[in-house]
């Protein structure tokens, strides 16, 4: 029979890092560099895994992390960054020296967005919220308006092919094609049903 070799697994650290645990990285890194940070722990002394050392590293001891409350030029530049990129927090970290990503993610949801939202404008398209509180409110109408006619003419969509969506604005009820592909009796139903739309919902041409 061949030898088994036994390879017993080294029990990682979790949770807090210790001042010593900050003396040891730190000494390493800024003597030898980072290297692989799958490597630092043994070459360091550290019962860690290479991520939290990494993450230890970027977020709490490197000499260049910029600590403090963030200047309006970086609200700016974190806003602006936003509009174009979205939530890809290590990319806007990247044009901001000295913040790291989680730091720039938490300040975007507890500050920045309320932020916007008191200024009227919507954190996630950039846009004033007026404009895109009437987009949803032409939305909704459009929706009731077709939910309102297929009620009125349940065989409409049987006998007549309508181009999708089907919008109840001026556009629609005067188009020439829409009503070619009536019949006289659905003609006048949907004259009717115009009327007495425009009369609930205080639709005007």
């Amino acid at each position: 029979m061949g030898r088994h070799s036994v390879y017993v697994k080294e029990k990682l650290r979790r949770g807090l890092w210790s001042p010593d645990e900050d003396e040891k990285l730190y000494n390493y890194i800024t003597r030898f560099g980072v290297g692989c940070w799958s490597s630092v722990p043994k070459l360091s002394g550290l019962q860690r895994c290479g991520k939290s050392c990494r993450l230890r590293w970027i977020n709490y001891l490197r000499p260049d992390l910029k600590r403090g409350t963030f200047s309006l030029e970086e609200e700016d530049m974190i806003i602006t960054l936003h509009e174009v990129l979205g939530n890809r927090w290590a990319q806007i970290a990247a044009k901001l020296p000295g913040r790291t990503d989680n730091e720039i993610k938490n300040y975007w949801n507890s500050y920045l967005k309320k932020k916007l939202i008191k200024q009227g404008i919507d954190p996630i398209t950039h846009k004033p919220l007026s404009e895109n509180h009437q987009v949803r409110n032409d939305t909704n109408c459009t929706d009731k308006a077709s939910m309102l006619l297929m009620s009125k003419f349940p065989n409409m969509s049987n006998s007549v092919e309508i181009e999708q969506p089907f919008h109840f604005n001026k556009r629609i009820f005067n188009s020439e094609a829409i009503t070619r592909q009536l019949t006289e009796v659905s003609r006048n139903q949907l004259l009717n049903f115009k009327n007495e739309y425009k009369q609930q919902d205080k639709y005007y041409d």
